[in-house]
């Protein structure tokens, strides 16, 4: 079974080690060790063994998978499954599984950045960062964007079809560090007064929909509150303003896809929820202190 996906309108024969597929068996094939995998149950009862250890899930979940990690599957009631396999170089091309959990001083920083995106596949994860619930909205979401990657695999119907795949499986993998991240919040709420549990929940609605337009009108609409209790509440819990923290979000998209991808910045700027590439740049580097072209050239 190859786990690549196969150039043909461009590239032909090129092999990029991406893959969406459905097939379960693509899990059992030895080639299988050497890719990350995701796994994205949307419904249905999947009773599996991993590790020795066996599991029942109900309904949609996220499931990590490393090098070192054996499934096997026992039952798969009306299961709907959709499954993501890619090589860890993907990310970063000096990254391998022994990079990944070694994390050696010798990276550079911008590596060092890249290792974020992997770390729910180190072999030590938790196995509560390893199995994820996930709510209607995150299945929803992850759908969409596992979506706009199978589309781009399947149909390579522009010569960027590698670099474009590339950047919708960084926003997956973005996706999923920060929901593996939500959960510790989400096992402590009984610990947060209500003002607490506000902001947490805009913390969510952040991270999910940041590539979209967000204003603080559209928010105290959202979560039926005021804009003053919007601004203090978030603030008292996170010590920023939002606007401070949908910007660092989007800052830290905007610089993966500047180091690892080929995209305009207008391209770049859609993908992020920015409208205008001139305010972009300027953002961008009052962030970072260098325009995006001058990032792009140092750290690509």
């Amino acid at each position: 079974m190859v786990l690549n996906t196969i150039g043909k309108n461009y590239y032909t024969n090129y092999a990029f080690p991406v893959l969406v597929t459905t097939d379960l068996n693509s899990l059992m094939v030895e080639e299988a060790q050497k890719y990350c995998k995701i796994l994205h149950i949307k419904s249905g009862i999947c009773r599996f063994n991993i590790n020795g250890k066996e599991y029942v899930l109900i309904g949609a979940h996220i499931l990590h998978l490393n090098d070192q990690d054996r499934i096997s599957f026992i039952d798969v009631t009306n299961l709907t499954i959709r499954i993501v396999l890619f090589q860890p170089k993907i990310v970063n091309a000096i990254f391998d599984f022994s990079i990944i959990n070694d994390s050696p001083s010798k990276l550079t920083g911008a590596a060092n950045q890249d290792l974020f995106y992997l770390e729910q596949f180190r072999h030590d994860t938790a196995e509560d960062k390893k199995i994820l619930p996930l709510m209607m909205i995150d299945s929803t979401i992850l759908e969409n964007k596992i979506d706009c990657l199978n589309n781009l695999l399947a149909n390579q119907d522009t010569r960027s079809w590698p670099c474009l795949s590339r950047s919708y499986l960084y926003e997956i993998l973005f996706a999923l560090v920060r929901q593996g991240g939500l959960k510790d919040y989400g096992s402590s709420l009984e610990n947060y007064s209500n003002h607490s549990k506000l902001a947490i929940d805009i913390i969510y609605y952040l991270q999910n929909n940041y590539n979209t337009k967000i204003s603080i009108d559209s928010l105290v609409k959202e979560f039926n509150t005021n804009r003053t209790t919007l601004h203090k509440d978030f603030k008292k819990h996170t010590g920023l303003s939002i606007n401070q923290y949908l910007v660092q979000i989007r800052m830290n998209m905007a610089a993966k896809l500047l180091r690892d991808t080929s995209l305009t910045l207008s391209e770049i700027c859609e993908r992020i929820g920015f409208s205008d590439t001139i305010y972009f740049s300027k953002v961008f580097k009052k962030a970072l202190n260098q325009t995006p072209s001058e990032y792009r050239n140092i750290y690509r």
